[in-house]
């Protein structure tokens, strides 16, 4: 990491410290704290238009790594991954999509869109993949117009505010018409991407606070007249933590390279960021089933952050598809490239 990056990362910390609840604070009993303040500092900051600079989006991975780690705003995460794709055709602040890789609408602009991360008042549009006259497009719904509605989801982690856009009646001509053809492939194919990158930065951000919680928690209780670290399996678990972290952050490392060149992905800039979701999202979830193994009872509780950071882990293995379709992925791509028998390269 560059010292520009690492003196970023300092600051972002700083901005937490001072606009975002410690996790020890972060419990059920006062989900989900107001975040207008952490959206001010951040506005104030520039955080938003961190990409409009020669490597922006490493500096905005920082952000994204560091709010995943603390259990941050949902609405920033997008902003910060997403919103770049369409900037300039909408306020990138009030501008939400699914964060779910479903494929596009068929039969046109009608049915749900679930999983979209946002701040539901602010939502001004809803970027929506869908199929018209045969072809595919790209559009930004008013949530609040005629025949379209937001209306808030349930889901496993109460950290984040998602949402499902129901579309029973919108107007041929109200949707702004974004792109069409292979142009709205290519910028649903760019969403979906960023959507996975910001998901393993996430999740890296996730497992790196799990394992700081449980190295410290080792370090404090107490059994048999010693602390836990002490003892040979606890040890060896914290080591099987940390390496499942470092490997998961050189793979999210290679694909944020990918995405910050702001050249078009090709197969194998496609595969770092598969491998860089897969991998992060699934290291989130088991150093987080270890934090909670290792925490004992208390790590159980409401009260303790421990249960927020596994919930927040599990979803993001989930949204922007499976670990398994995205191994599955790589290697038919990795197949492709092998030799037919007898041939040479």
């Amino acid at each position: 990491m560059t010292d520009e990056r690492s003196s970023f990362r300092q600051v972002v910390q700083r901005v937490l410290a001072d606009s975002w609840p410690p996790l020890a604070e972060y419990a059920s009993g006062a989900l989900p704290p107001n975040a207008e303040r952490l959206r001010k500092v951040s506005d104030e900051l520039g955080w938003w238009e961190l990409e409009d600079e020669d490597g922006g989006f490493e500096f905005a991975s920082i952000a994204v790594q560091a709010l995943g780690g603390a259990l941050g705003p949902g609405e920033l995460l997008q902003g910060l991954c997403v919103n770049p794709v369409i900037a300039g055709l909408a306020d990138p602040r009030r501008v939400a999509c699914s964060w779910s890789n479903s494929g596009p609408l068929r039969g046109g602009l009608a049915g749900e869109v679930s999983w979209c991360l946002a701040a539901g008042d602010d939502v001004e549009h809803v970027l929506v993949f869908a199929e018209q006259a045969g072809e595919p497009v790209a559009a930004l719904v008013r949530p609040r117009g005629e025949g379209a509605r937001l209306e808030p989801m349930t889901g496993s982690d109460p950290t984040r505010g998602f949402w499902r856009l129901v579309m029973d009646g919108v107007r041929p001509g109200e949707p702004e018409i974004l792109a069409r053809g292979d142009e709205a492939t290519v910028l649903m194919r760019a969403v979906e991407r960023r959507i996975s990158v910001g998901l393993a930065l996430d999740s890296l951000g996730i497992a790196r606070s799990a394992l700081a919680l449980t190295v410290a928690y080792a370090k404090l209780r107490e059994q048999f007249g010693a602390p836990i670290g002490s003892f040979q399996a606890v040890k060896h678990r914290c080591v099987d933590m940390f390496v499942l972290v470092e490997t998961a952050d050189v793979l999210v490392e290679a694909a944020v390279t990918a995405v910050a060149s702001g050249e078009p992905l090709g197969p194998s800039g496609a595969a770092s960021v598969a491998m860089a979701k897969a991998a992060s999202c699934d290291a989130a979830a088991e150093v987080t089933r270890l934090a909670l193994q290792t925490h004992g009872g208390i790590g159980y509780t409401w009260e303790h952050p421990c249960h927020l950071l596994v919930r927040r882990a599990k979803l993001n293995q989930a949204l922007g598809g499976s670990t398994r379709s995205l191994r599955r992925a790589v290697a038919d791509g990795l197949l492709l490239n092998i030799p037919s028998h007898g041939e040479r390269r």
